[in-house]
């Protein structure tokens, strides 16, 4: 990990390219950091001024004398190249270039950035940039950026710390986090990345004593592993981290060889990623801060549980208390979307309820009514009760605008106080109208407010998440399994693909059931294969360079008898010399016709970024219709198989609908698992494997279907 000290918390500060003018690239950061109250020393470089802004100017870095921590530099680009080898001389550790000019404008901007890169890491310089807006440090007002928004105001230094790759978000993003009050540590924009990535500062961050929750904005990544690598370190460092991933379109998938290859969209993958690693994914700009706030100051729930097992999927059970029934419905609704329990009311409390108010509604929602108005306390009761019974794992409360009410106010006061101090209540969150002191002091009591009564519903769910984060940081991420080379001895190292038959047998070696088949290099040992099988059999054309047979016309379903068999058999090699005469006829493959009542499609490609996903879900010819797929990165636990199994529907086929028997879904999650292992041991070779389909039967899964494509040995297909 990249030492970000001298880049965030630098005891002294170059500028080089200083300028006499404030407003300018080369002056707003002395300005700042002069009037903002850094404490550090500034040294504003100039080849001619002796004095920039009532400071001593240097004419070049060897001339202050001493080594400096952090160098801003703010020159043109073609300038850079001589800067850097200043820094190196002088000792500088850090270095932010605003320069623009680089890989954004073209090839030869990008040659310039690329050398500026290669240098950097010659001399030991982190470098941040170029084309990028700078950092803050809010605890040590530390502002060195060329944004004028610090100037009408920061917001408070907390623990939130803020990295954007795009500079305009950056500082759209602080403003907004000044408006909402959002406490920040460090923020930072990344730019080119000719150096420092989102990722560097990510992993930074998750080490930082000072930052609680990561906000992260991102356009792309270029190093998965890198980006995989800060996640699992905040993940470790029990830190959530929100991330908005712009660019959610299929534009970044490659063409489609396969059903695999086309479905498994950019966005999925992303999704895959952050799902791996327990990242809150933010879609607007409002849910971005609306996780920040509820991170930073939210209290973990009480209780949480996870259905499917998986950590992504943690939910905590909810007791809703409204004095509007209408959107006691509406909060109900969106929890029932967000999969959250929520448990009636227990029965003494509830004939309390009833008691003070008869029509009062004592299921959850807890609806008491507008007599609250009258009655107070009888609100108050019911969140207490609720809070301190055991059986939530927080509460919601919608007030509308009654705290404003003097009475109610008094009174909520003494109820959300008692609440605090008792750490054994389920934590309580307001949906209503409040000032901006009593929403204060709320926050202060542990109480988090939204005016919208669905975000109180969905902060609990992401409060749920990271409560189930948190328990298990502790618990290592699983690692990608060795390469096995044995697996493919004897391909040639130029092999685009499998034949379906060394697929099969390769999936059956490592204990995926396949349908029971064999090789027929002639028509009589194809009848031969047949009746050893037993009928009714498929045949198919045998042919790495053929991968999809049925455009071909190379496969023949449910045969009967012999002379089906033979006629198919003439018929795939009359599909050979169609698709192409210069290819051998290696033989057709004989597999029994296996029965069943439905389909599950496995498939695994090469993300050029993440490396391995696998995808499943209900597969057949209908799977680019329904595109309902699930995704993870190989090699897959058991839980996350079966939490793609229930994402993806597919599911269901093992449920025993429509009469069929219930089938273990934990035997069809290990069939994904060992899948993905599979593709795991092939290593950089493997570039899609696809069984579609799996056809799901009372003996349970078998692979009816495969279709393995290779990478050359060595290096990657242009």
């Amino acid at each position: 990990m990249p030492d970000l000290d001298f880049l965030l918390k630098p005891r002294s500060v170059a500028v080089i390219g200083a300028s006499t003018q404030p407003e300018k690239v080369g002056g707003m950061p002395i300005r700042l950091l002069r009037e903002l109250g850094y404490a550090g020393r500034i040294f504003p470089v100039h080849p001619t001024a002796s004095e920039i802004q009532g400071l001593p100017a240097y004419a070049t870095l060897a001339a202050i004398g001493q080594p400096v921590d952090l160098a801003i530099v703010a020159v043109p680009a073609v300038a850079t190249e001589s800067v850097m080898a200043q820094l190196a001389r002088n000792g500088t550790r850090a270095a932010i270039f605003f320069t623009s000019g680089f890989a954004e404008v073209g090839d030869e901007g990008l040659a310039m950035q690329v050398a500026l890169a290669e240098s950097a890491r010659r001399h030991g310089v982190v470098l941040l940039g170029p084309n990028c807006l700078g950092v803050m440090n809010l605890r040590e007002r530390m502002f060195a950026t060329f944004s004028p928004i610090p100037l009408t105001g920061v917001p408070p230094a907390g623990d939130v710390g803020l990295v954007s790759q795009s500079g305009a978000f950056g500082a759209y993003a602080f403003a907004l986090a000044r408006e909402a009050g959002l406490g920040l540590s460090h923020w930072v924009t990344t730019g080119n990345e000719a150096g420092l990535q989102v990722a560097d500062v990510i992993e930074w961050m998750a080490q930082d004593k000072d930052t609680r929750v990561i906000l992260a904005y991102m356009e792309g990544c270029r190093d998965g592993a890198r980006l995989r690598q800060a996640l699992a370190a905040a993940r470790a460092a029990g830190k959530p981290v929100v991330i908005t991933k712009v660019g959610t379109t299929e534009a970044g998938a490659r063409s489609a060889q396969s059903h695999t290859a086309s479905l498994a969209g950019e966005d999925a993958v992303y999704q895959a990623v952050f799902d791996e690693y327990g990242v809150h994914r933010a879609h607007t700009i409002e849910d971005f801060f609306r996780l920040g706030y509820t991170l930073s100051r939210g209290r973990r729930p009480a209780r949480w549980h996870s259905p499917s097992g998986l950590l992504a999927d943690a939910v905590a059970p909810v007791a809703i208390v409204t004095v509007s029934g209408g959107v006691g419905i509406m909060m109900a609704d969106r929890a029932e979307e967000l999969g959250m329990p929520m448990p009636p009311m227990p029965a003494a409390a509830a004939k309390a309820l009833r008691e003070s108010i008869p029509f009062a509604s004592t299921a959850n929602p807890i609806d008491v009514t507008g007599q609250v108005v009258a009655q107070p306390a009888v609100l108050l009761d019911a969140m207490a009760g609720v809070a301190t019974c055991g059986e939530y794992g927080s509460v919601v409360a919608f007030l509308a605008g009654g705290a404003n009410a003097p009475r109610l106010w008094e009174e909520l006061q003494r109820t959300i106080r008692a609440l605090h101090e008792d750490k054994r209540a389920a934590p309580l969150l307001l949906s209503g109208v409040v000032d901006d002191d009593k929403r204060a002091w709320l926050e202060a009591h542990g109480c988090l407010v939204f005016r919208e009564p669905a975000h109180a519903i969905e902060a609990v769910a992401a409060l749920a998440r990271a409560a189930a984060w948190e328990a298990a940081a502790s618990v290592p991420v699983a690692e990608a399994a060795a390469p096995v080379g044995a697996l493919l001895r004897d391909v040639p190292d130029d092999a685009s693909a499998l034949s379906e038959f060394d697929a099969m047998r390769l999936l059956a070696d490592a204990g995926v059931p396949v349908a029971a088949h064999g090789l027929a290099r002639d028509a009589d040992e194809a009848v031969a294969l047949a009746q050893r099988i037993g009928y009714p059999v498929a045949v198919k054309l045998c042919s790495a360079q053929v991968l999809h047979k049925s455009d071909a016309g190379g496969v023949a379903l449910n045969l009967t008898d012999a002379a089906a068999v033979r006629k198919a058999f003439a018929a795939m090699q009359a599909a050979l010399a169609r698709a192409d005469a210069s290819l051998p006829f290696e033989g057709a493959l004989v597999a029994r016709m296996v029965r069943g009542w439905g389909e599950l499609m496995v498939g695994v490609r090469r993300d050029p970024v993440f490396g391995l996903v696998v995808l499943a879900g209900i597969g057949g010819t209908a799977v680019e219709i329904f595109r309902q797929m699930a995704f993870g990165l190989a090699p897959l636990s058991p839980e996350r198989a079966r939490a793609m199994l229930e994402h993806s529907r597919a599911a269901v086929l093992f449920a025993g609908h429509r009469g069929n028997p219930v089938l273990p879904l934990a035997q069809a999650a290990d069939l994904l698992v060992r899948v993905s292992k599979v593709a795991a041991a092939l290593g950089p070779r493997l570039d899609t494997l696809e069984i579609n389909p799996f056809i799901i039967g009372a003996d349970g899964a078998v692979a009816a279907d495969a279709v393995i494509t290779l990478l050359p040995a060595g290096g990657s297909r242009a």
